[in-house]
């Protein structure tokens, strides 16, 4: 028998997973980029304007400024005066550090890269009309200069596209979805859980609205929180609100019952991403969870602090997903 047969009520949070994947399949939102910026349409403006100035200064190898430039260093040197960010220095790291993008689905200031020498060794910024503005170091012209990507020779050792910085069009919002097993303290499996998460960057702060739907094994409810939360750098993230409880909630196989309690804050908790990686073109995060939801015991009841701190906390591994609305 499956888990979610085992445990019933944890089928409704499983079709909301689903419907949610669904749903994100039926918009096509994208995957985040390594760097979210507010103003998407005028920063890829910025960041072609930036590139067309340096057309014509001679080919360097490993230049970076006006005197020569070679293909990542226009890169380089073009996003970190148009963002102030150090992004990689070398075609094969910029790809890797890139969010994927379909060629299709180019915008002005993405990346395109190139196998010129039989393993991708060349790269440029996409302007638009299928031109991109690269530093070349051989061929009939050298030097920063615009190129079409319907050329037979780029057409010939074309390798792929990437994103760094969020796509025009971006509404200006993350919706994280996570999912996976909890765990406590008197018994190692706990459940299972699951969040969407809809937060807000600004500022390197990610302000939201969360719902982590849970299902205790241990207590024999399902708790349907509504939260505010707030992330810090990307991987941590404080949140806590009210939430409803169905099911009555008791320990022991009933012996030891609680009442749920806490109104605005029935729940608290953090969680912590400490890893990240990239499969089937989204990003995809390891998170850590920590969350304490509020029981108090029946009057009468012997106070047993230990207990009670049990019934009212839990931890969880989820595996999250990212993408940009």
């Amino acid at each position: 028998m499956s888990i979610f047969g085992y445990f019933p009520h944890a089928r409704g949070s499983r079709r909301l997973l689903v419907a949610a994947a669904l749903a994100w399949l039926a918009f096509g939102l994208v995957a985040e980029p390594p760097l979210a910026v507010a103003k998407a349409k005028s920063t890829r403006a910025r960041l072609v304007a930036d590139a067309e100035v340096y057309l014509g200064v001679p080919y360097l190898y490993g230049g970076t400024d006006t005197k020569g430039l070679d293909c990542s260093g226009l890169v380089y040197r073009v996003y970190r005066d148009v963002l102030g960010q150090i992004i990689p220095r070398t075609a094969k790291t910029l790809f890797a550090f890139c969010e994927p993008v379909e060629r299709s689905k180019l915008q002005p200031g993405d990346l395109v890269f190139f196998d010129t020498t039989d393993r991708l060794a060349h790269v440029g910024i996409f302007v638009g009309e299928g031109q991109f503005i690269h530093a070349a170091s051989e061929g009939p012209r050298t030097g920063v200069l615009r190129s079409s990507l319907t050329e037979d020779y780029w057409q010939r050792t074309y390798a792929g596209a990437g994103r760094l910085i969020t796509p025009a069009g971006y509404l200006g919002f993350i919706l994280g979805l996570a999912g996976g097993p909890q765990f406590g303290a008197d018994s190692l499996f706990r459940g299972l859980g699951g969040s969407a998460t809809l937060a807000w960057p600004i500022a390197g702060l990610e302000p939201g609205l969360q719902v982590q739907a849970s299902w205790d094994a241990e207590l024999g409810v399902l708790r349907l929180p509504l939260q505010l939360s707030f992330g810090i750098d990307r991987r941590l993230r404080f949140y806590g609100g009210p939430v409803l409880t169905l099911g009555s909630p008791a320990l022991s196989g009933g012996a030891i019952s609680y009442v749920a309690a806490g109104g605005w804050l029935g729940t608290l908790g953090l969680s912590y991403a400490p890893f990240t990686f990239k499969a089937g073109g989204l990003d995809w995060r390891l998170v850590g969870n920590l969350s304490y939801d509020r029981y108090v015991a029946p009057a009468g009841t012997p106070a047993d602090a230990g207990r009670d701190l049990a019934a009212g906390f839990r931890a969880g591994i989820f595996i999250e997903t990212r993408v940009l609305l």
